[in-house]
């Protein structure tokens, strides 16, 4: 019987949604935009683990939206997975990395996946730090086409980085229930920097085009570092974290394309300013290219700008949660906002 099947038949209460393994600690909402982009790019890599895995593949998005923070739907991923070898272990790896578990002998393939994957993934390997100019010729159209193009030939590299992080939750869980001690830890690259070293900021931020990496703004990379300065420095993961910082360098990347697409929406008259541009979601910020301004735009935007505003001055909800979706005792703006990326990893 494995971990998880015994906690549930104890009458436990599990975790119905966690952001603990991509996304975990002090986490401002995403604007429109970011949300559904982050949920695109965590369901692709997703379906790519669980295919290298030998595991069932989601029919539907296993996430959930709370407060534009995106959570993993555990009951969905319950249902998918926990009845073939080695699913249930995957499914706590992705639910509850700073836990305690064990693979079980009968899942030798996924025993296997793993540790091939983790020696092909030894190097992290994010997306070029070549951002992705615009000439200035191209026509609206072209540049959402281009977006597009382009974000696909970049998420293998996010892929990849979703895969390590669950290679490491899966064999941290199961070092932890052989009696090793494994406290949260920094990614590679946040070690880098808490010691003092050189780090690529371009992974460092908030994972929302919205929001400039560190690279386009370093001074708040030397804030958060001294902010953390009175606090001891954990150990570091070279797997740990990578999903986080991949994807904050495929959006440092395409941020120039998206730019100048709001850039022409707000000429045209669509947008009021180019910042509106992130209040759309992903399906429908194609429509910024369109002919003529959809008779919706405007409300739809102004609706969601409402929204995002709002939930900056409330509650923050915490990364793990049952169905009760408990809320962090300190609402508002947090100053940990700008010190996640450098805050230990579970």
């Amino acid at each position: 019987m494995n971990e998880e099947q015994h906690i549930d038949i104890a009458g436990e209460q599990r975790p119905a949604y966690s952001r603990a393994l991509l996304v975990p600690g002090p986490l401002p909402p995403l604007s429109h935009l970011g949300i559904t982009l982050l949920r695109y790019a965590a369901t692709t890599g997703l379906r790519y683990a669980l295919y290298h895995f030998g595991l069932p593949l989601p029919e539907a998005q296993p996430f959930k939206t709370i407060r534009l923070r995106l959570y993993f739907d555990a009951r969905e991923l319950r249902s998918l997975l926990t009845q073939v070898p080695g699913g249930a272990d995957v499914v706590a790896a992705l639910i509850e990395p700073g836990g305690a578990g064990s693979l079980p002998a009968a899942a030798r393939p996924l025993v296997a996946a793993l540790g091939f994957h983790r020696v092909r993934l030894l190097r992290f390997r994010p997306p070029s730090s070549r951002a992705l100019q615009p000439k200035g010729s191209e026509t609206p159209q072209e540049l959402w086409n281009l977006f597009r193009t382009h974000l696909s030939r970049l998420l293998p590299r996010v892929n990849d980085a979703f895969l390590a992080d669950l290679i490491a939750s899966v064999n941290r869980r199961a070092a932890r229930a052989a009696g090793e001690n494994l406290p949260p830890v920094l990614s590679r690259s946040a070690w880098e920097l808490r010691t003092g070293g050189a780090a690529d900021l371009r992974l460092f931020g908030v994972p929302d085009l919205l929001t400039p990496s560190w690279a386009d703004e370093p001074a708040r990379a030397e804030a958060a570092r001294r902010a953390l300065e009175p606090h001891s420095v954990p150990g570091h993961d070279r797997y740990r974290g990578r999903f986080r910082e991949a994807y904050r360098a495929l959006l440092s990347q395409l941020s120039p394309l998206y730019c100048a697409l709001a850039r022409q929406a707000a000429e045209r008259g669509f947008l009021e300013t180019t910042r509106d541009a992130c209040f759309l979601p992903f399906d429908l910020a194609g429509d910024l290219a369109a002919d003529q301004k959809p008779s919706w735009l405007e409300a739809g935007v102004r609706s969601n700008r409402v929204e995002y505003e709002s939930l900056r001055r409330a509650a923050e909800p915490l990364d793990l949660m049952t169905e009760k979706q408990e809320m962090s005792p300190v609402g508002g703006e947090r100053n940990e906002w700008e010190w996640t990326p450098l805050l230990p990893l579970p």
